[in-house]
Order: structure tokens, then sequence, then C-alpha cells
């Protein structure tokens, strides 16, 4: 395997046993669904309520403003939780690095690179980097920087081990 990401068309197959370490990385939303549409009704109930007021005050356009209203915010929250399905998988065994990225449509993407390659670097804008030659991918884009640095911490683990053909039965899992 060259010093450098190569694209694959399916996941190669790593054995669950030898796996130094096993990421899913998916973004974090504050606002559970259940919670999303407890907020809508009152939003909504709000809205109705206005609309009525102005109704009685013979202002008809502004009913149809606020139905304006509650659809953006519907709309937003859509956009929100549709992002929040993108997922990124990283795995790492003794011979090789596999960054799978998954978007919120549901096609993956799935790249590998010999660990012998490659090194973990912090980006400045977010995310980490791992780094191989004069290519690099950057991973968990969306996580805090808390997250950052402890899956940073844990990936440059999991690759000093890869590179040394170090087995170990543990996986790491951030989420």
């Amino acid at each position: 395997m060259s010093p450098r990401w190569e694209r694959t068309p399916s996941p190669p197959h790593l054995e669950p046993r030898a796996l130094l370490m096993d990421a899913t990385l998916r973004p974090h939303r504050s606002l559970s669904f259940a919670a999303f549409k407890l907020l809508l009704a009152v939003f909504i109930c709000m809205n109705v309520a206005v609309a009525g007021f102005f109704l009685a005050q013979g202002a008809f356009p502004v009913a149809g403003f606020l139905g304006l209203d509650v659809l953006a915010l519907s709309l937003a929250f859509w956009w929100n939780y549709r992002a929040a399905r993108r997922q990124e998988f990283v795995r790492v065994a003794p011979g090789q690095v596999h960054v799978a990225s998954v978007d919120p449509a549901g096609g993956a993407t799935h790249w590998v690179l010999n660990p012998a390659w490659a090194r973990v670097a912090r980006d400045e804008r977010r995310g980490v980097l791992i780094r191989a030659g004069r290519g690099q991918m950057r991973v968990g884009a969306f996580l805090s920087e808390e997250e950052c640095a402890s899956f940073a911490q844990a990936l440059d683990a999991a690759l000093w081990r890869a590179k040394r053909g170090g087995y170990s039965p543990s996986t790491s899992a951030i989420e």
C-alpha cells in the first residue's frame, strides 16, 4: 500500500478481533425529535393565538405570514435533522486504516491507508487530520473541541499500536 489515501468501492474486510480502534462519529444534536415536536406544538399554539388576535382586528394577511413562520421553522429543523444523519467510521487494524464517510442520504465513501504512513494532527478550524505523505483526511469536523482532543489522542494511540503490529482486544467507541 502506498503512502497515500486510496479510495475503495466497498469497505475492506477487517477482522473484528484485530481492530485496535472502531469509532463511530456522529454530529451531536441537543434537541431530540420528541422535544422538537413539543416545541413545534407550542410554537403553533402561540401563532394561532396571535393570528386569532390579528384576525379579530381585521388584519387578515398577518395570519398567512404566521403560517409561513411555522413552515420556515419546520423546514429549518428538517434540514438540521437530515444533516444529523451524517456519520463517519474510523477503524484501525494492524495493517490498515479505514475511514468511511456516510452522507445524510446514506451514500458511503471508503478510504484506506497503511498505518505505517499515518500521522494524527489537530486542525485549527475543527476536526482531526490523518496525514499521509502529501495527502490528508479530516474526520470529526462536527465534534466539539473536547471530543476532538479525546478522539485525536485515542486515534494516535491506535495508530501507534498498529505501526508496531500490536493486537489488542480493546476497541474505542466515540459517539
